[in-house]
């Protein structure tokens, strides 16, 4: 069996920007009775909201398997010529949209609180015991982070970067999160630095 070796490394720092609001659910533990029904995942310390890289990683995989994409197993989930190429780290609010947040909505807030209502779509009226309260990082706001592209015995790294921007371009004409049907989770991606270890 070949000796697997890293060769080469790129880091690309992302800020995704949220043009419509955008929910990925966490635990409901810091809400009382008649709150949120459904949060958003937060980072524990600084109650931020945050995006999981793990969010990221699977609607990427998933847009790019659909468009066929080639090589994508392999990036992500790694084969016997070495592991996952693709390291994606979490998203934070980026320090302009902390103040932006601070000063629009209040110390220490940082998402909006949305109602939502089933409507029967025979009668036309609201379904019983049907309102719910969504929280969600409000439109306007960016997370910045990082994602590595790893390179084993001197693959193409250049092809790896040109299918994860392929996968950016097909999540703006997506959703990222939940109820992007309903209009939810419309987000934007630039790279801002590429960097070469």
């Amino acid at each position: 069996m070949k000796e697997i070796r890293l060769t080469k490394r790129i880091v690309l720092g992302i800020q995704l920007a949220v043009q419509t609001g955008i929910h990925i659910g966490g635990t409901k533990d810091i809400y009382g009775i008649g709150g949120v029904d459904s949060p958003v995942i937060k980072d524990p310390l600084t109650k931020q909201p945050i995006i999981p890289g793990s969010s990221l990683k699977g609607k990427l995989r998933s847009l790019l398997e659909l468009a066929g994409v080639e090589k994508n197993h392999v990036m992500f989930s790694g084969n016997e010529t070495g592991p996952t190429r693709l390291i994606f780290r979490d998203l934070l609010l980026n320090f302009d949209s902390v103040k932006e947040c601070q000063s629009k909505l209040g110390e220490s807030t940082f998402t909006e609180i949305k109602a939502e209502n089933m409507i029967d779509q025979f009668t036309g009226s609201a379904k019983k015991g049907a309102l719910r309260f969504i929280e969600r990082v409000p439109a306007g706001v960016s997370f910045e982070g990082e994602i590595i592209v790893n390179s084993y015995n001197h693959e193409p790294i250049e092809r790896f970067v040109e299918i994860l921007k392929k996968g950016f371009e097909l999540l703006e004409h997506n959703y990222l999160g939940g109820s992007g049907t309903r209009g939810y989770g419309k987000v934007n991606i630039q790279v801002l630095k590429e960097e070469v270890l």
